[in-house]
């Protein structure tokens, strides 16, 4: 393997300590001496990264970010190799229905990120993460492009903001919401900057996640694995399948698979 790519939350953060394990750092340092490139492919914002892996890259260095569902993807040192916001007209619709009070926004930009009401599904899903977001009306939206909306939605009725869109797809980590995201985007379309940037072959890399945002990652990658805690959809499409997060699962999988 030349490059492992890493969901955050799930995968390298537990969802109980919201830290990283030491047999996952072990696991990373390990694969960084063995001369695998590491990266992390998230649908955190740039700037939502969160503070344990800044700290834990201090330590064991990661070479790239993919953030937003890599659609803002970034070098270590800062150096952005792809970034495609989304159009504007698309977030101009979904702030309509959600200003009527259709569901419940979450507005990813590069400088902040914002909802436009604290719903008690907000709250849950911020104590999921033990992260609190300002509240900002959406007229904010015009401020810097989006790159990002979570639209609070229940699985299968995505069609309410979807139908007022041109050039939007969706994803998913959670019941609670869904990630839109452009047409075209998503962790394959940053993993795919990522390997032409450092010419490295789709075979020759690895990706662990947990969430279905993490599912369109494995199809593009020679070896998928899916963290315990993912659900059976995720389990059935990746070609491995760790112990949980929580019970050591990222360094159990790295040493059943021969990385370390």
């Amino acid at each position: 393997m030349r490059a492992a790519f890493f969901d955050i939350d799930g995968t390298l953060v537990g969802f109980r300590t919201h830290g990283v394990a030491a047999s996952a750092r072990e696991a990373l340092r390990r694969l960084r001496q063995a001369g695998v490139r590491l990266f992390i492919a998230t649908g955190r914002s740039s700037h939502g990264v969160p503070q344990v892996i800044r700290s834990l890259a201090e330590e064991i260095p990661f070479d790239g970010y993919l953030t937003f569902n890599g659609q803002y993807c970034y070098t270590a040192d800062g150096t952005v190799y792809r970034d495609v916001p989304l159009d504007v007209r698309d977030v101009h619709a979904i702030a309509e229905k959600a200003d009527a009070g259709l569901f419940d926004l979450q507005v990813m930009q590069l400088s902040r990120t914002f909802v436009n009401r604290r719903s008690e599904r907000v709250s849950r899903a911020e104590a999921n993460v033990a992260e609190i977001t300002p509240v900002l009306d959406l007229s904010h939206i015009d401020d810097e492009p989006v790159y990002q909306l979570c639209a609070f939605v229940d699985p299968g009725e995505e069609h309410v903001f979807a139908d007022a869109c041109a050039h939007v797809t969706h994803t998913r980590w959670c019941d609670a919401f869904c990630d839109v995201i452009p047409t075209g985007g998503g962790k394959p379309a940053g993993i795919a900057a990522t390997l032409e940037r450092w010419g490295i072959a789709p075979e020759d890399c690895i990706a662990f996640g947990d969430g279905g945002n993490d599912v369109p990652m494995f199809g593009c990658v020679g070896v998928s694995v899916a963290m315990g805690n993912a659900s059976d959809a995720v389990k059935a499409a990746a070609t491995h399948v760790a112990p949980d997060i929580d019970e050591d699962g990222l360094y159990v999988a790295c040493k059943d698979l021969g990385l370390i």
